[in-house]
């Protein structure tokens, strides 16, 4: 079971646009692989990322609206 948080982050991405990362509560997350994208417009949709952090693997789920990106909940790997 996930953690339901709705918080916002600070994305980075690569020059292509494409998400690389991500900051939460002042740490630093990898986003390895972009498992799942779900939603009706590029700037407003869902993103089901493996990530990795400081306490190892584990699968987030990201909101973006327009420019806005919030973590909406995080899963054990």
């Amino acid at each position: 079971m996930g953690h339901l948080l709705n918080e916002p982050i600070s994305a980075e991405h690569d020059p292509s646009g494409r998400l690389t990362a991500y900051e939460w509560r002042g740490a630093r997350y990898a986003v390895d692989e972009v498992l799942k994208t779900y939603g009706s417009a590029p700037e407003n949709r869902i993103y089901r990322v493996r990530i990795t952090g400081e306490n190892g693997p584990a699968v987030a789920e990201l909101g973006r609206d327009a420019d806005r990106w919030r973590l909406r909940h995080v899963f054990s790997a």
